[in-house]
């Protein structure tokens, strides 16, 4: 095995846990967790959070009406 063999090889484990962490992270279910981790800086302040909240659910009103 050469240098050439290892870092070829190494390329495709950065690839695949690329993707595979892009995957990870764009997956529809982990939205409520992101949705989450949003309001993480607020935790001590419960009026951005309403605020916050509030926006979500308007914008999502928005995205279901036809």
């Amino acid at each position: 095995m050469d240098i050439q063999t290892i870092r070829g090889l190494g390329t495709v484990v950065v690839m695949v846990a690329f993707i595979g962490l892009a995957l990870w992270v764009f997956n529809s279910r982990r939205k409520p967790d992101f949705d989450e981790a949003t309001l993480l800086p607020f935790a001590d302040d419960p009026e951005a959070i309403a605020r916050v909240e509030r926006q979500q659910q308007e914008k999502n009103s928005r995205r279901n009406q036809p």
